[in-house]
């Protein structure tokens, strides 16, 4: 009987570690996974705003949001290279799984946005807070599924801000006002803001806690 309780035991304090690791590990990948594509975002967005108000040839400005899958996909496989080898959890291949629909679902996406001229930048945050809130559900994460909710929240934005500019665009440019292009274009800088939010403050939290418990 009292092996039986030992074995137990000991089958617990194995689960509790391999949860604990787990864990650790997801704080660590997942961390410099939403710090790659959040800095990332957020450069190109923040080139992108200047770009379109100061180079006259808008459509090759444009080309430079091809950067951020790029970069981002290029950067993704360096990171998963170095990563040191483990079999994989059910965890991991949730979180691998959810982030491949969405980036799938992003890519149809944009394809649509292209051909019927929807606002990509609304729906690109709409979908990448929504990962991230499953990502912080599955891991449970309160910074992610905070941070998820909160580019939710913050990408009504987008629609007020074309419905505003719908309204009281044409009075602002009869009264001669002299940012009208910078204040169109003021999305992409919302959109910069809200990634930072939702992948670079998380991204820096994970890190630090996973380095912390590193040393620990």
């Amino acid at each position: 009987m009292e092996t039986k309780r030992f074995d137990e035991h000991r089958s617990l304090e194995i689960i509790s570690t391999m949860i604990a690791n787990t864990s650790a590990h997801i704080d660590r990948n997942s961390g410099k996974h939403f710090l790659l594509w959040g800095y990332t975002t957020v450069i190109v967005s923040v080139f992108e705003y200047f770009a379109q108000l100061y180079i006259g040839n808008i459509q090759l400005a444009l080309w430079a949001w091809f950067l951020i899958p790029i970069v981002g996909s290029i950067g993704t496989i360096m990171l998963n290279r170095n990563t040191e080898a483990r079999p994989k959890s059910y965890v991991d291949r949730s979180i691998s799984a959810v982030w491949s629909v969405f980036g799938l679902s992003w890519g149809l996406m944009f394809i649509a946005a292209l051909v019927y001229g929807a606002n990509i930048l609304f729906l690109t945050v709409v979908l990448m807070g929504m990962g991230t809130v499953i990502t912080g559900k599955i891991c449970q994460h309160k910074v992610l599924t905070a941070s998820g909710k909160a580019a939710i929240i913050l990408s009504l934005i987008f629609p007020a801000q074309r419905l505003l500019l719908r309204e009281y665009g044409t009075a602002l440019r009869d009264s001669g006002f002299e940012h009208m292009e910078a204040l169109v274009y003021s999305e992409i800088i919302i959109f910069a803001v809200i990634f930072f939010v939702m992948m670079v403050i998380p991204g820096h939290i994970l890190t630090k806690r996973a380095n912390r418990q590193q040393n620990a």
